[in-house]
This record gives C-alpha cells, sequence and structure tokens, in this order.
C-alpha cells in the first residue's frame, strides 16, 4: 500500500486518565503505522472533543515516536509533553543515517522547529547546540515539526544542506481533515455505521487501496467521525458507505469490525483491525 496516509484526531487521548496512559495509547497508534508502512500520519483537529491534552500534545508524542532512537535526545531535548516517553514501544524501523553514497559526506535527520521567509527553516539537528538555519530545496515543501535529511559535507565550520525527507519511518502532521485528504486518491472513513466489510467486497478494496494512494481515516473513543463531523449516524447508514454531507472527502465509508460486539472499538484497536483487512495481497 504505497503512500499510505493515516488520519487520527486530537480527541485520540480524550478518555486517558493521566499523561503516561495518554502516553502509551500515542505508542500504540505509532506501532500501528510503523508496522503498516505508513507515510504520514495526519493529526486532524476536533477540539470540540479534546479534554485535558490536545492536539499539540499528540503531535508532539507522535512526532517523537517516529523519530530513530539515536537522534531523539539531540532533537526534542527535555519536553514536558515527553515526560513519559519512555513507555512508547519501540518501533523498529532502520534510520537510513550515516555516510551518503560515494563520498565523504554524511547523512543525519534534523527537525523543522520553525518555517521562516525567502525559503529558509530552522532545524534541530545533531550539528549543533541550537538550531540551524537551512535552504530548503525549490522542489521541495516543509512543515513545522517535519524530520528532515541533512547532507553534512563539514562539521567545522558547519556545511550542511537539506536533502530530502527520510525514507524510514512516517512523518506527523498536523492538517485539517478535507486539505489531508485532498491530496489522497482513495479515502476511507472507519465507522461501525458505514458498509461492512465482506470477503466479497475485500478483494475490489484491496486492489483499490494497492494501486492508489490511500488515506484512512479513525475517530476518538467515544466519539467516532459522525460526531467530530456533525453527521448523524443515521446518514451515514443510509447512504451505503457513499458520501454524507458534509464532505471531507471520502470516498468511502466503511465498517471494517462487522458484528462489533464490544460498545467501543478503541482508535488503535481500529487502526490494526482496519489495516490488517486493507493491507492484505490480492
Amino acid at each position: 500500500m504505497d503512500g499510505l496516509t493515516l488520519c487520527v484526531p486530537s480527541s485520540l487521548v480524550r478518555e486517558a486518565e493521566d499523561k503516561r496512559e495518554a502516553t502509551r495509547k500515542l505508542g500504540y497508534v505509532a506501532r500501528a503505522a510503523a508496522v503498516f508502512g505508513a507515510s504520514r500520519l495526519v493529526v486532524f483537529p476536533d477540539r470540540e472533543g479534546e479534554r485535558r491534552w490536545g492536539g499539540g500534545f499528540v503531535r508532539t508524542v507522535l512526532r517523537y515516536a517516529a523519530t530513530p532512537p539515536d537522534l531523539r535526545k539531540e532533537l526534542w531535548g527535555q519536553r514536558d509533553e515527553l515526560q513519559y516517553a519512555g513507555v512508547l514501544p519501540p518501533l523498529r524501523v532502520e534510520s537510513r543515517t550515516g555516510s551518503a553514497p560515494g563520498g565523504d559526506e554524511s547523512l543525519t535527520q534534523g527537525l523543522v522547529t520553525e518555517v521562516g521567509s525567502e525559503g529558509r527553516v530552522r532545524v534541530n539537528s545533531p550539528l549543533g547546540e541550537h538550531p540551524i538555519s537551512l535552504l530548503v530545496p525549490s522542489d521541495m515543501e516543509v512543515e513545522q515539526g517535519e524530520r528532515v535529511t541533512i547532507r553534512i559535507s563539514s562539521r567545522e565550520p558547519v556545511r550542511a544542506r537539506i536533502a530530502g525527507k527520510p525514507e524510514d519511518g512516517f512523518q506527523v502532521v498536523g492538517a485539517d481533515l478535507p486539505d489531508a485528504l485532498a491530496r489522497e486518491e482513495f479515502a476511507v472513513a472507519t465507522s461501525r455505521h458505514g458498509e461492512e466489510l465482506s470477503v466479497s467486497r475485500l478483494g475490489e478494496l484491496v486492489a483499490r487501496t494497492s494501486r492508489n494512494d490511500t488515506a484512512v481515516v479513525f475517530g476518538a473513543p467515544g466519539r467516532g467521525l459522525p460526531a467530530i463531523l456533525g453527521v448523524t449516524p443515521e446518514d451515514v447508514r443510509a447512504a451505503n458507505g457513499g458520501p454524507v454531507e458534509p464532505d471531507p472527502g471520502f470516498d468511502l465509508w466503511l465498517n471494517t469490525i462487522p458484528r462489533q460486539e464490544s460498545a467501543v472499538v478503541r482508535t488503535e484497536e481500529a487502526m490494526f483491525a482496519s489495516l490488517g483487512a486493507l493491507r492484505l495481497t490480492e
């Protein structure tokens, strides 16, 4: 499933009793993104559903989890949001840093802390204690919080440039849901009120997701996508999988856990169940 984007709401940890539990939950979300090879994890706003920890906390913890372990200390330092980062499970995604092919240059990664003017950004990196200013290539767009690959030709004095975005792991970005879906060829909303996934339907869906850049969108505990988007479950059921107004750009509303016996399926559980089915081979 090339170009897989996963979208989760900023209210993702709304039911967590404390910061430790909230961090652990986000670790499972990051694991799902890593296991199923997502390229992007989008956190879209659901401010009405947020409680103690909102989008800023969610994005920071997920970005930290997506950062290769050997770069975390240099890129992140000490932050209040990361108080319980030790409970995050390892993602086991190979980090592509070290010597660049065919020369004396080396590669590392940095974290964009500020997007400035004239095509420049400030980047936290292992090159120094303070962020450095680097020029963004003309064919590349970056957002605050994204990781970038830095090609180093000299450390003293520092000579470096942004070479692209890391191939390892996934990028965590914040975006409104319509903006996140606009770049996708196929977008699936997961909901217990959507069209039930069946054996006969699965083959068609697997074929479509394997051919197209795909986004799979999830709701929050006790606050599914219909509630977040302001649509009724009845309207979703009546649409039989089709779009429901207001429509941020979904091609399909899908119930990936038919015959659900629990009143609530947690977001991380829904991610593994949904992606496990959609990731099957033809």
